[in-house]
């Protein structure tokens, strides 16, 4: 088993969503998984890490699994 952790894309903390340089950084890490072949994607609930697995889950197919315990603390 392999386990990938990545951190999200650029952010803009004040909107909880990816900078356009993020979307840029989300779409190219989800070319790197669509080459590496993941079956599960798991996510926190934060915006900006669910835009950052969406290429991927696009691109694979693949439904992401939301933790809610992966959220910041406060």
């Amino acid at each position: 088993m392999l386990l990938y952790i990545i951190r999200h894309g650029d952010p803009d903390y004040a909107t909880d969503t990816l900078t356009e340089r993020g979307k840029l950084q989300a779409e190219a890490v989800g070319k790197r998984m669509l080459a590496a072949k993941i079956d599960r994607i798991f996510t926190s609930p934060m915006g900006r890490a669910r835009e950052t697995a969406a290429p991927a889950c696009r691109m694979l197919g693949l439904t992401a699994q939301v933790e809610d315990w992966a959220a910041e603390i406060g």
